[in-house]
């Protein structure tokens, strides 16, 4: 009787259950790292819909589950809005409610998917379900990763980050299998539960704890020092500024923030080094080689026999007049003595934050407004050609600018292997959040997974240098001002995702359908 009591007042505040379940989570991501959130989240949410049938309550259960998880995970958004707030403080309350909802349609896809085949197969171990759910939590992980441009911000892999030797996964199954294993893990506490046939979730968990000792046994071994090569004469300078957003671009404060690139840019002897780089959009003005006094004053950054790397905003003006501009793009630009050797265009932008679809549906939202601060006018930025691979001073890298890092598709150009990945990037915006710790997480996910050495540089930070096993180099904290200066290493050999991309978390997945089936 009081087992009937307990279930019914659980089951009444289940949505409540469910949203606070979904916040939980966030401490499994940086910067708190607490992996156990993780399993005390997911199985009270596969828990809760183990209890209802009823696709309504299963949606919402599902819903609120996913608002809690990203109202919590991802509120930082609205953080950038006060950088403006006499503008855009309206803008707020949609911010921390309109997208977490829209995101949680996902979680609440998933609670009905999952109810339904459950049901529909007639599973009735724990095991059996466990297997089902991680398949459909990886399947609408992979949907919001890629539909509507992609979120793919805070999936579950990144939770095995709080230990480094945890993650080296990574290198042959990426994110989504990494994903896949921490739903199973996640929900040992399930396997822990009294059922009809005990025998087989026992063998399930055995199966389980068996992972988590090769996956840490494969950590331990593939970090191996004699895969890093030392690259003689690379020195390079990073430049960490640490400006405010609500002064960088600021009229009577641009030339001040530039003039702080270049000072700490000359600390010592630059000609040491093959390059100095700067943050996304650290020069205030348009980049354009024929803009001499601004070029000349950029060259006070370039070492003698290297190149300073550097955003900026490139422009095309329609019919050559400069008092027109048809195209705008968030770039990266490689400037040596005689000026601007090469650049990067951004390829993958954020919805509503540098362009808006559907534009002209949508100019309620102000973009021209957030768009003509920065460039003199236009309607958002354009998008660039795709992932580049770029070759000076003896050294090949992958550009990426903020955002773009957190995809794991699409960051290297075809049929090419960098030797390095450089993320530009601007968290300024998020202030003290969590928000560039997730970023900076997600960030070295990208260089255990291609087994690529990362360069990061931040306004504001956290600027570092990474090693291919997502190992921190060097590094300058949040909300610190300085330089670091590193030398370049590069990793002896290939790692299997880079060749085979998502092939092992494909094979994983049929196996453990078959497993469900045969078992």
């Amino acid at each position: 009787m009081i087992n009937k009591i307990m279930k019914y007042k659980f089951l009444k505040k289940s949505n409540l259950i469910a949203f606070l379940a979904g916040g939980i989570c966030v401490l499994a991501f940086a910067p708190f790292n607490f992996f156990i959130a993780s399993l005390i989240s997911v199985s009270i949410f596969f828990t809760l819909l183990n209890f209802r049938k009823n696709n309504r309550k299963l949606f919402l259960i599902g819903f609120c589950y996913g608002f809690g998880y990203f109202l919590f995970g991802i509120y930082w958004i609205a953080i950038s809005l006060f950088v403006d707030i006499s503008k855009f403080f309206w803008l707020v309350p949609f911010a921390i409610t309109v997208i977490p909802a829209f995101l949680a349609i996902y979680f609440g896809l998933l609670a009905i998917s999952y109810r339904y085949f459950s049901l529909k197969l007639k599973l009735i171990y724990n095991y059996q379900k466990i297997i089902l759910f991680a398949i459909f939590w990886l399947f609408f992980e992979f949907l919001r990763s890629n539909l509507f441009s992609g979120f793919s911000w805070n999936m579950l892999g990144y939770a095995w980050l709080f230990e480094i030797h945890s993650s080296q996964l990574a290198s042959i199954f990426g994110i989504y299998g990494l994903s896949f294993f921490a739903v199973i893990v996640s929900l040992l506490p399930i396997l822990a539960m009294r059922q009809k046939n005990i025998a087989k979730n026992k063998f399930f968990l055995k199966i389980i704890l068996f992972f988590l000792v090769i996956n840490f046994t494969y950590g331990v071994f593939h970090i191996n020092e004699k895969n890093i090569v030392k690259l003689d004469n690379t020195k390079i300078r990073l430049v960490q500024p640490n400006i405010s957003q609500d002064i960088r671009w600021a009229e009577d404060k641009k030339i001040q923030n530039l003039l702080k690139h270049i000072q700490l840019s000359n600390i010592g002897n630059i000609d040491d080094f093959k390059a100095v780089i700067w943050t996304e959009n650290s020069i205030p003005f348009i980049v354009d080689d024929n803009n001499n006094q601004l070029m000349q004053l950029l060259k006070n950054a370039v070492p003698n026999n290297g190149t300073l790397i550097t955003g900026g905003i490139r422009v095309d003006y329609k019919n050559n007049q400069k008092n027109e501009i048809s195209n705008v793009w968030n770039s990266i630009f490689f400037i040596n003595k005689n000026g601007i050797e090469k650049y990067y265009d951004k390829h993958h932008l954020v919805p509503f934050g540098e362009y808006v679809p559907l534009h002209k549906f949508f100019r309620f939202l102000l973009i021209d407004d957030i768009v003509d601060k920065i460039t003199g006018g236009g309607s958002g930025f354009s998008e660039g050609d795709g992932a580049k691979t770029i070759k000076i001073n003896n050294f090949s890298f992958s550009p990426l600018i903020c955002y773009e890092a957190i995809f794991t598709n699409n960051v290297i150009e075809k049929n090419t292997k960098p030797e390095f990945f450089i993320n530009l990037t601007n968290d300024a915006w998020f202030g003290n959040s969590i928000g560039p710790y997730q970023h900076f997480d997600m960030t070295r996910m990208r260089a255990i997974e291609y087994g690529i050495p990362l360069i990061r540089v931040a306004n504001t930070g956290i600027t570092a240098f990474i090693d291919h096993y997502g190992r921190v180099i060097s590094k300058i904290d949040l909300n610190q001002e300085g330089v670091a200066d590193v030398n370049l290493i590069k990793s002896n050999g290939n790692s299997f995702y880079f060749k085979y991309g998502n092939v092992a978390t494909i094979l994983v997945v049929i196996i453990s359908i078959l497993f469900l089936i045969v078992f």
